[in-house]
């Protein structure tokens, strides 16, 4: 292997030689210099127009493995000159092509050689980017280097041989550096700065972008198993991805230690501390698979203060596993975790007076204390959890103190709890979380309402005020499929009887679009009371119905099968036939029962039915069973004695949002007026 000093020895000879004649040409099928080699390589000297000597050299195949290049073109031209008995200074210009990230491609080049002081500077100049290189021709193959403004994009080649996954997108380098170039890759070391940095993974999931850097480093290519990296400094400013965390970094130094091993496999960081004071204190390991997805997490000291802690680094980790977006939080959390590549493995959490509000209503809890200790290798020591306050869906529940234990990787209720609920009270009765369970066996759970005041229930959820109360029990809590299955069932109290709640399950409930689906039955509901409280004009007598199928998205109604009936007889206002046609899109006969109208406030019905079957938002309009008439019209009120007055529905099909603005109008008392 040629060393550089016989290199530019060979080359000043060339020169001396080119003066005296009118051109040489050099040619050779390789050149290898330490770290470096060259393929279809052509050397010409030749004297300009005062007989001074000028060099071209073109190699159209250039590799250097340290710098990630691979048979790049590169050109050089310019002219040396003799600056003492064995010291000669070269000026001249730099080319390449298909060089990672453009680097060198037009660059001004100085270099001078001195082989009585034993050594060769190199400096590179490209527009506010410069690069100043000390070798020592005694160690050919070590580098000391000076950088300022160099593109990031330069050093592509290096993240790639290093982290092949990866790759540069943007920012610039100051620096020292020292380079150590071997047979195969390299020894990198020195001192850093980097501003706007960007990087980014070809599965998109580990990423960096404006990202400020300061600090030591060291990078060792040469390993067959991988490369090896370590670094010692600070983050100040930009974003950061790395699988669900979501990082947005201070305008202050954040300080960093971590050492890693980057190769084909993914990235091992056996070492991680991280301290952003004033919000996030970690330390531990972690990794990342080939396709950057996280391997592991080990934190064996996690500290978060909040808000900040969640403002910079929480938010997007918050709504990818719990649904949970735009919280507002305060209060601390402390401990540590371990995950692995199917979920939890261990957790070891105290919370501090922790308060958290969801901007949608889903879930707020005020100074939540205690602890939560769990393993799913081993058993764990009692722990307990308190709250002042806690909110689901707008149910309030009082204060409580729960006593949990894990028992070989369950967490369980340790005793029974009874908490506060709208004026009655929830008791939870069991309670087991298995994280590192299948999903059907992950949660089990029975709990029991009893005397809750519907009043202040529809206080909470801004429906009519009505009176009465709601009981039941669950006897089983419990994941199927995606499903959060609700065993048993509610009843309530209502209106002079019963509505019961059955088959009742979840999907996604933190979500960002909850499913929610239900059976509802109801029984002997008094109308007077009923059409009293929605201001639908007076109805007398008792009604039973059924809202079977019924699937909620977002909390609003996309499927179910109603049907609603009171086949007792009673009164029906005026007021009431009036909403009732309005609802059914319907009209009332002319001639006498039109004048009937017009004279009577009151009128006897026999039966009343309406039935809606909702799907693909469409509602299927139907009326009294058997009532159809041959025009496709359906009977919802059937009159009875006189005055006698039937109201008959003639749209079977309605879009569902125009079916509840018609709701709406006829319960704000906004229905139709029959003249």
């Amino acid at each position: 292997m040629t060393s550089w000093r016989n290199f530019f020895l060979a080359a000043c000879l060339l020169l001396c030689c080119g003066a005296a004649q009118a051109a040489i040409r050099l040619q050779a099928a390789s050149l290898a210099l330490p770290g470096i080699t060259m393929s279809d390589v052509a050397i010409d000297v030749a004297a300009d127009a005062d007989g001074r000597p000028q060099l071209q050299l073109r190699a159209a195949r250039t590799s250097i493995p340290a710098l990630g290049w691979r048979d790049v073109d590169v050109t050089l031209q310019g002219q040396a000159v003799r600056t003492g008995a064995n010291a000669w200074r070269f000026d001249g210009h730099v080319a390449t092509q298909r060089a990672p990230g453009g680097a060198l491609s037009a660059a001004v080049l100085t270099v001078l050689y001195d082989p009585d002081a034993g050594t060769m500077e190199v400096d590179v100049d490209q527009g506010k980017s410069t690069l100043q290189a000390m070798l020592p021709l005694d160690q050919p193959s070590h580098v000391q280097m000076k950088v300022q403004a160099l593109p990031l994009e330069w050093l592509r080649g290096v993240l790639a041989s290093a982290w092949p996954a990866g790759r540069v997108t943007a920012g610039t380098l100051d620096g020292e550096l020292a380079l150590d170039l071997a047979e195969r890759g390299a020894r990198i070391s020195g001192r850093v700065g980097i501003a706007g940095g960007g990087l980014d993974s070809r599965s998109g999931s580990i990423a960096a972008q404006k990202l400020g850097v300061d600090g030591t480093f060291h990078l060792d290519t040469t390993g067959a198993a991988g490369a090896q990296l370590m670094f010692d400094g600070a983050l100040q400013g930009g974003q950061m991805l790395l699988g669900p965390l979501f990082a947005q970094l201070p305008a202050h130094k954040a300080y960093l230690h971590v050492s890693a091993g980057l190769s084909r496999r993914g990235i091992d960081i056996g070492t991680l501390d991280y301290d952003d004071h004033d919000a996030l204190r970690v330390g531990g390991s972690l990794g990342f698979d080939a396709a950057g997805n996280l391997d592991r997490l080990d934190l064996d000291r996690f500290a978060a203060a909040l808000p900040a802690a969640y403002t910079r680094y929480g938010t997007t980790l918050m709504a990818s596993l719990f649904g949970l977006k735009q919280l507002t939080v305060s209060g601390s959390v402390v401990g540590s975790m371990a995950l692995g590549r199917k979920g939890p493995q261990a957790f070891d959490l105290t919370a501090a007076h922790l308060s958290l509000a969801s901007a949608d209503g889903s879930l707020a809890v005020d100074d939540l204390d205690g602890r939560l200790d769990w393993d799913a290798r081993a058993s764990r020591p009692p722990t307990t959890l308190g709250w002042r306050s806690l909110s689901m869906y707008r149910l309030a529940f009082g204060p409580a103190k729960l006593g949990l234990e894990d028992k070989a990787g369950a967490l369980m209720l340790r005793a029974p709890v009874q908490v506060g609920l709208f004026g009655g009270d929830l008791l939870l009765q069991r309670f087991a979380w298995r994280p590192a369970a299948n999903k059907p066996q992950r949660l089990s759970a029975a709990f029991a309402v009893t005397d809750v005041d519907l009043g202040d229930v529809c206080k909470a959820f801004g429906w009519p005020a009505f009176n009465g109360k709601l009981g039941g029990a669950v006897p089983g809590l419990r994941y199927q499929g995606d499903d959060l299955v609700f065993d048993g069932g509610l009843s309530l109290q209502v209106f002079g009887g019963f509505v019961s709640v059955t088959n009742l399950s979840m999907q996604h409930p933190f979500g960002a679009s909850p499913m929610l689906a239900a059976d509802i039955d109801l029984h002997q509901l008094d109308l007077a009371q009923l059409t009293g409280v929605f201001d639908f004009g007076q109805i007398t007598g008792r009604m039973d119905g059924s809202i079977h199928g019924l699937r909620l998205a977002g909390w609003k109604p996309v499927a179910f099968t109603a049907a609603l009936h009171a086949d007792g007889g009673g009164k029906i206002s005026q007021r009431a036939l009036k909403s009732l046609t309005e609802v059914g899109g319907g009209g009332i006969a002319g001639g006498l029962q039109g004048m009937a109208l017009r004279v009577f406030k009151t009128f006897g019905y026999s039966r009343i039915g309406l039935s809606c079957t909702l799907a693909n938002g469409v509602c299927s309009m139907g009326g009294i069973a058997g009532s159809d008439n041959d025009d496709n019209g359906y009977t919802i009120v059937e009159g009875s004695g006189l005055p006698h007055i039937t109201v008959i529905g003639h749209q079977r099909a309605v879009d569902w949002v125009t079916l509840v603005d018609r709701l709406k109008a006829a319960t704000e008392g906004n229905g139709p007026v029959i003249r």
